[in-house]
């Protein structure tokens, strides 16, 4: 997820921006939860969204990841954490 046209090239933003922080926090806990639908309906989940995600190719593999899972797999987050301001530098892994 992440927004390029916002992002501090060439200075290191030190502070991320509260947008993509509230929505790398929100796809966290929809995917904890299993709440397939509203990751794939992102757009729905506002404002957050469709700045962290002004379009999709960088974030469609994570519902590919994601259609992966099985019953009972937990899900964790080897990399979290706000690049430049604008780029979530979020992991997925299913198992």
């Amino acid at each position: 997820m992440h927004n390029l046209h916002t992002y501090a090239w060439g200075r290191h933003c030190p502070v991320p921006y509260d947008w993509a922080t509230r929505f790398e926090i929100k796809a966290r806990e929809l995917l904890q939860a299993g709440s397939h639908q509203l990751l794939i309906d992102y757009e729905a989940l506002g404002r957050d969204a469709m700045l962290s995600v002004p379009t999709p190719e960088h974030y469609l593999p994570l519902l590919y990841a994601i259609a992966l899972e099985r019953p009972q797999e937990k899900i964790s987050f080897p990399v979290e954490g706000v690049d430049g301001g604008s780029i979530s530098m979020l992991s997925v892994q299913v198992g």
